[in-house]
């Protein structure tokens, strides 16, 4: 962090030597164009971080203001993104951001697929009785099981509500479950539902053996979905966390190489530092518009070089 902090220092007085040359001096089209560039490309994210300040900077070099620029970036994003997932333009233009988008999308996908495994029961509870008929054996009642996390999380709500308690500590205990019930249905987790409900001692081995084979089933459906969910999670942690270092890697990391990774990136972290050292020095010593225009053909040739 503290190299990161030097790196932006850095940064921004890169930005404020740049724009001093472009407002002190003539410069050429194509000087100018390459100086704010520059500004507008290191200026952005800092300003994203919080620095404000280079806001009237940026938006001197960019032809578009830096708010209405965000704007734009984050409607184009939606409108991918309620492409993607077939969301019309007044959906997708009642959200605030890309985030809150993927939020109705995720519990959008999350009601289709309970939807689609309420549908997946009920077909196979019509298809036992049709064979029951065929068998010739009276077919029992249909009745679809609730999904399995709403009518575990009832159960335990039930076994679990503060009214039922005996006094102000069972009270607060019930009180405290039932905070962390909620958080834990909230989250579609049923592998928390399961361990809290043993915690409680409602799932011991007479419990489990009176579970039907459909509600198995269900609840394999469920594991099977929050397990898919879990590896989607990891993946964009992953790809937030080599994002946010920069790291290229042809697969995702693993916590063990997280140090030798770490290593890496502190060392080329150092070598920019000091690579825009070496450039703010020579910044600071060009007064002269000649002296600025060799120093900012030379950095153009390094750039269509790299």
């Amino acid at each position: 962090m503290p190299l990161l902090q030097q790196q932006d220092v850095l940064e921004i007085e890169y930005i404020h030597l740049m724009d001093n040359f472009a407002t002190t001096f003539k410069l050429s089209k194509t000087d100018r164009a390459f100086v704010s560039d520059e500004i507008c490309e290191l200026a952005g994210p800092l300003i994203e971080a919080g620095h404000v300040e280079l806001k009237p900077i940026y938006e001197r070099h960019n032809e578009i203001g830096y708010d209405e620029q965000v704007s734009e970036s984050e409607a184009m994003m939606k409108h991918v993104i309620g492409r993607l997932y077939g969301l019309d333009a007044e959906q997708v233009a009642s959200v605030d951001s890309p985030e809150e988008l993927f939020e109705r999308i995720r519990t959008r996908l999350d009601q289709a697929q309970a939807d689609a495994e309420d549908a997946h029961e009920q077909a196979r509870q019509r298809a036992s009785q049709q064979r029951r008929r065929r068998s010739g054996k009276k077919a029992a009642p249909m009745q679809a099981e609730p999904p399995p996390l709403r009518e575990l999380y009832r159960k335990l709500a039930s076994s679990l509500h503060p009214d039922r308690a005996s006094d102000a500590s069972d009270h607060a205990a019930r009180t405290e479950l039932m905070q962390r019930l909620n958080a834990v249905y909230k989250a579609n987790d049923l592998l928390g539902l399961l361990e809290l409900q043993a915690e409680i001692g409602l799932l011991d081995a007479q419990a489990v053996n009176a579970i039907t084979p459909a509600r198995l089933q269900a609840y394999n459906r469920e594991l099977d979905r929050q397990c898919k969910e879990l590896k989607q999670q990891l993946t964009l942690h992953a790809m937030d966390f080599c994002d946010e270092y920069g790291l290229d890697l042809p697969t995702q990391p693993e916590p063990e190489r997280l140090t030798k990774l770490l290593t890496q990136h502190k060392r080329d972290v150092s070598d920019d530092v000091d690579a825009l050292q070496r450039q703010v020095r020579q910044m600071r010593t060009l007064d002269d518009a000649p002296a600025v225009k060799r120093w900012l053909k030379l950095q153009r040739s390094r750039f269509a070089f790299d």
